[in-house]
């Protein structure tokens, strides 16, 4: 099949289009962090919070499966550039709003739709600008400059968003998402796709070698995606509890403590992600999903501050490993790179929308503890089928 490719092979192409998800995925978190604490202030109540949450997150994930039409339909070009202005076009509408709930629920939907669509046609982007041998590392790098987004969005949001008035806080937001234009240009107007990449290697081993992946049969590629993107989607509902419901606000800014975790991330999931390329896929993807675990645990049980934030750097190299690893495989195992790019950001975003249904219920009736060690226990639950199908 011919390809036509975003640029040519290297670190150009990538370059840009981490630029764009920078600025992207910046303006997302602004709203994704504040979506509660502006609900709470304007009078709601954390389950209403935590609904609307939800909401604009089951936006994000209903437009994920139409993105990759809409990518051959308009090209990656015209398509990025109505995701970024839908999203921004969100931030701005809710200042004419007056209602909370109405104010909130408009930024939701636009903002999760668009941005629905500019992670998806972006993640499938990045297997074409990258070397076959280098695809993880590609993907490593494109998933730390996301994770470096929302690294300084989520901290940056819950605190702008308290410092300044509404109405400014909604105008940086819509000037985030904007700048992701700068590199607009460097995309194309068409692209091919082309199925799959160069495959998973289920014993890689320190030679790293990798073969042709195996298509899976088009009724069967979900089958094969379920047990790499189970574990990945419960992991990414504790990242968002986090990241929504702040831990340790009675010793210090939640900021704080988001930052730190995120931090972590992105050194977790840029160094992962050069792993994959050697080491046996499932085993770096099961450290990573046993230090999420882990530092979820010791959030709920530390006390001195110092103790927390040591928990969520292992939290968040955990949950920087559990992105990249389950990308790649995700990437190895659908046979295309919309299937791969679909069904992993539908993940990641379930996960995100997860997180307000376990914190809106979990925090107002089970306690911070409680809900923080449930996750944890999920998590591990859900690692349990990729194990058997390993063993199998």
């Amino acid at each position: 099949m011919t390809t036509e490719h975003l640029s040519p092979r290297g670190p150009t192409g990538l370059r840009g289009l981490m630029w764009i998800a920078v600025w992207g995925f910046s303006g997302f978190f602004l709203s994704y962090s504040t979506m509660v604490p502006i609900g709470l202030e304007r009078g709601l109540d954390a389950v209403t919070g935590g609904t609307l949450l939800t909401v604009m997150m089951l936006s994000v994930i209903a437009v994920q499966p139409a993105a990759p039409a809409l990518r051959q339909r308009w090209g990656p070009r015209r398509t990025i550039g109505s995701a970024l202005l839908l999203m921004a076009a969100g931030h701005g509408a809710s200042l004419a709003i007056g209602h909370p709930v109405a104010a909130l629920l408009v930024t939701g939907l636009a903002v999760g739709c668009g941005f629905g669509v500019l992670v998806v046609v972006a993640t499938a982007a990045v297997p074409l600008v990258s070397r076959p041998d280098r695809a993880g590392r590609a993907l490593g790098q494109f998933g730390a400059a996301t994770s470096a987004a929302a690294a300084v969005g989520a901290p940056l949001g819950l605190w702008l968003s308290g410092a300044v008035p509404l109405e400014a806080f909604r105008v940086v937001a819509a000037a985030c998402v904007l700048l992701a234009f700068v590199t607009l240009r460097g995309v194309p107007d068409r692209v091919a796709e082309v199925p799959g990449i160069e495959g998973e290697s289920g014993q890689a081993g320190a030679a790293g070698a990798s073969g042709p992946v195996v298509i899976p049969a088009p009724t069967r590629w979900w089958a094969a995606l379920g047990p790499v993107l189970l574990p990945f989607l419960v992991s990414m509902a504790a990242y968002g509890l986090v990241i929504a419901f702040g831990p340790g606000g009675d010793t210090a800014h939640p900021a704080v403590f988001i930052a730190t975790m995120q931090a972590a991330s992105v050194a977790g999931r840029w160094g992962s992600g050069a792993l994959t390329d050697r080491l046996d896929h499932t085993v770096v993807y099961t450290a990573g999903i046993a230090m999420t675990a882990a530092g979820l645990v010791a959030v709920a049980l530390a006390e001195p501050p110092w103790l927390m934030a040591a928990c969520l750097v292992l939290m968040g190299v955990g949950i920087g490993t559990v992105q990249s690893a389950s990308l790649v495989m995700a990437f190895a195992r659908a046979g295309s790179h919309g299937r791969a790019s679909v069904g992993w950001n539908m993940s990641f975003d379930t996960g995100l929308g997860l997180a307000g249904v376990f914190g809106g219920v979990g925090f107002t009736y089970l306690g911070p503890e409680v809900t923080f060690a449930g996750v944890a226990g999920l998590i591990l639950l859900a690692g349990v089928p990729l194990w058997l199908s390993r063993a199998r």
